[in-house]
């Protein structure tokens, strides 16, 4: 039969049902689905249209295909990132991570540490009211979450705000870079964050270990002193299928 003028197609369909079935308890995390065969009985269609149902299940996480053995459910408990909670002073002013707000109880391991001091580029070096070559001490990681890469980020500070702290350092200590910025004397008082949402680039996708057609969140932090100067910039490409992003305002 074909499809009507707006009706969505059979294998969306099918991914739809599927995931209700998940979301319902059908099956738990970990359960091995029945095979392509047996759900293209079910459903009645060709073995191909649930391979395709099957693929927006797993670009959303929701599964994940073991070869040889079959596809089995992957929940992915998101990553709530509340913006307002990890930058409040009151966090990281205590000596506290602001990823404490976002993981909880839940294994985060940095990788791939890259602490150097640097020459500027144009683009940043406008932010921090720098002339492009100027040294800046670069602060570059990506992190994981229950063994899972979720995020790159990568900080630049002005290079007199870091010489003789332990920014310049691969564990900058309790608090993190900010309130080594505040011992200085440059604390931030006040963050400006932009995000937009797009597909990554063929290295990010490597870096994440993303899966195809999975978009990224990509997020510029500006960190000011109460001068009005900026003390960091910090770029931060999230894989949009791990995170939750929560703000919370005042009324």
């Amino acid at each position: 039969m074909p499809r009507k003028p707006g009706e969505p197609l059979k294998y969306r369909q099918i991914a739809d049902e599927l995931r209700g079935r998940i979301d319902a308890g059908e099956f738990a995390d970990g359960d091995k689905l029945p095979p392509e065969r047996s759900l293209a009985e079910e459903y009645g269609v060709a073995p191909g249209t649930v391979r395709q149902a099957l693929g927006v299940l797993r670009d959303e996480g929701v599964t994940e295909s073991r070869v040889g053995s079959g596809v089995y459910i992957r929940r992915w408990r998101p990553i709530v990132r509340n913006a307002l909670r990890r930058l409040s002073g009151e966090q990281w002013g205590e000596g506290k991570s602001i990823w404490d707000v976002d993981v909880e109880n839940r294994r985060l391991e940095p990788v791939d540490v890259q602490i150097e001091q640097a020459p500027v580029s144009a683009d940043v070096a406008r932010t921090l009211d720098l002339e492009e070559g100027d040294l800046v001490w670069r602060r570059n990681r990506k992190y994981l979450v229950d063994g899972v890469p979720v995020i790159r980020s990568t900080s630049y500070i002005p290079e007199d705000l870091a010489r003789g702290t332990r920014i310049t350092q691969v564990d900058s200590g309790p608090g993190g870079t900010y309130a080594r910025l505040r011992e200085a004397g440059h604390g931030p008082v006040r963050f400006r964050e932009e995000l937009r949402c797009r597909m990554p680039s063929a290295a990010e996708s490597e870096d994440l270990g993303l899966a195809a057609a999975t978009p990224v969140v990509e997020i510029c932090r500006t960190a000011y002193e109460v001068t009005g100067r900026v003390v960091e910039v910090n770029r931060m490409v999230l894989d949009a299928s791990k995170y939750l992003l929560v703000y919370d305002f005042p009324a």
